[in-house]
């Protein structure tokens, strides 16, 4: 079996499916379940299908998390770079054969160069600095706290792009977990088991998820399944 993808929570689709059960067809869904069907049960029942269509749709072409990871990490090492460059790290030289205090007096003039430096770089782009967003001007200890911001947010934005639970696999479970609470608010059959009634069929609810699944576009129906192994997946989504 393929390894599903791990996908990010949003997608954007032009063409979203929508589902209208035809009086027939309610008539054999009703035939399968075992309970006449009143016509607010058929239109909440009508409301979370399409959602489940819908869901479908988004767990098919949203994008996967591998992608917007690989962005935040670029966004992150940018940031990064562009602050220690702000910063002025001292320059690596060769200073083997210097001694200690040679070293010493290297270091504190490099310092006092990055100083000047700073302050002369900052001078010139302040004076090419326009942006009414930061009424300030330019200010490059600002300018550097934002982007130390911008680094902690990004790795929050990764931390919780690895914790996000997986949506693939979700939208069946959100639809049986939805038919359930319809079946219930209604005082109908909603029991799940994988023994078959006395008359050798699945218990009521499992045949109703068979038949709804039978008038789904082919890409939205679960794969093909014994009815044990359909009540099942049932008891499994209804506990996710």
């Amino acid at each position: 079996m393929p390894k599903r993808r791990s996908t990010i929570p949003i997608v954007h689709a032009d063409d979203l499916p929508t589902i209208a059960f035809t009086d027939e067809q309610w008539q054999t869904i009703e035939h399968a379940y075992g309970r006449q069907l009143g016509g607010d049960v058929r239109q909440q029942i009508t409301t979370v299908t399409t959602q489940y269509l819908k869901d479908c749709v988004f767990e098919r072409t949203a994008a996967p998390k591998a992608m917007a990871r690989k962005r935040i990490e670029g966004i992150r090492r940018g940031a990064g770079n562009l602050e220690k460059m702000m910063l002025g790290k001292p320059f690596s030289a060769s200073t083997d054969e210097l001694s200690t205090e040679q070293q010493d007096e290297l270091s504190r003039k490099q310092q006092e160069q990055q100083q000047s430096v700073h302050s002369y770089t900052d001078h010139l782009i302040r004076r090419h600095f326009n942006d009414p967003r930061l009424v300030a001007g330019w200010r490059g200890d600002h300018f550097r706290g934002v982007l130390t911001s911008l680094v902690v947010a990004c790795d929050c934005a990764l931390n919780d792009l690895s914790a996000a639970e997986d949506r693939d696999g979700q939208a069946w479970g959100w639809w049986i977990q939805e038919l359930t609470q319809i079946a219930q608010e209604h005082n109908l059959p909603a029991g799940v088991s994988t023994e078959l009634d006395r008359n050798g069929r699945p218990l009521p609810f499992v045949r109703l998820v068979q038949e709804l699944e039978r008038y789904l576009p082919a890409n939205a129906r679960s794969r093909r399944r014994s009815p044990a192994a359909l009540a099942m997946a049932i008891s499994r989504a209804r506990n996710t």
